[in-house]
C-alpha cells in the first residue's frame, strides 16, 4: 500500500496593514518587517499603502502576475514601490525597476526599494540605478514627499520600452 502524503501547513500570520490572515511566507515576513518599519520608524501612515498590486506579464504565450508588495500611493500619487525577497538585493534591482516602470500606465514610479529581512537597495527607477543601501536610507514619509512631488509628473514610459521591461519583470518574477 502506497503511503499518502499529507498536505504542507502553512502557518498564517496578521497582516501588519491591513489585519487580515496571509501566509507566513519569506516575502510575507519581510512585508511585515518593512511595512512596521516605514510605520514606526519613517513616518509612513498606514493609509499610505496599497498591498500586493499586480502586473500582468506575458511571454510566448504564458501568463503570469507579477507582484509589488507595498505601494506608497500618496494624494493619489504612487511614489515609492517596495518588494522583497529572500537572497541578494542586487540581483533583484533589475525586476523591481522593471516593476516601477509598468505599474502605473501614466508614468514611472520615481522610486523602488528592493528589500530582504536585513538590507534594502533604494532605486531611481528613472536612471535605472541604486543610489544607497541599507534600511536606514530609505527616505522617510516627508523626505519621499520632497524628492519625488518637486518633479510631478515624473515621465511616462516609452511604449516601444514596455515589451522589453514586461520580458525583464518575467524573468524575474518566473524564474526566480
Amino acid at each position: 500500500m502506497a503511503q499518502q502524503c499529507k498536505p504542507p501547513v502553512f502557518t498564517k500570520v496578521p497582516c501588519y496593514l491591513t489585519g487580515k490572515l496571509v501566509l507566513d511566507t519569506d516575502r510575507e515576513r519581510i512585508k511585515q518587517k518593512i511595512a512596521q518599519y516605514l510605520v514606526e520608524e519613517k513616518g509612513y501612515q498606514i493609509g499610505d499603502f496599497q498591498v500586493d498590486r499586480e502586473i500582468l506579464v506575458e511571454s510566448e504565450g504564458q501568463k503570469a502576475l507579477a507582484f509589488v508588495d507595498l505601494t506608497v500611493h500618496i494624494d493619489g500619487k504612487s511614489l515609492m514601490i517596495v518588494r522583497g525577497g529572500p537572497g541578494s538585493v542586487v540581483t533583484r534591482e533589475s525586476g523591481t525597476v522593471a516593476a516601477a516602470r509598468l505599474l502605473e500606465p501614466e508614468y514611472i514610479v520615481p522610486l523602488a526599494v528592493q528589500a530582504n529581512l536585513y538590507d534594502s537597495s533604494l532605486l531611481d527607477v528613472r536612471k535605472k540605478k541604486a543610489i544607497a543601501y541599507g534600511w536606514e536610507n530609505i527616505p522617510s514619509r516627508s523626505e519621499l514627499l520632497e524628492m519625488t512631488l518637486k518633479d510631478w509628473p515624473p515621465p511616462r514610459l516609452p511604449k516601444e520600452r514596455e515589451p522589453a521591461e514586461r520580458q525583464i519583470l518575467w524573468s524575474y518574477d518566473t524564474h526566480g
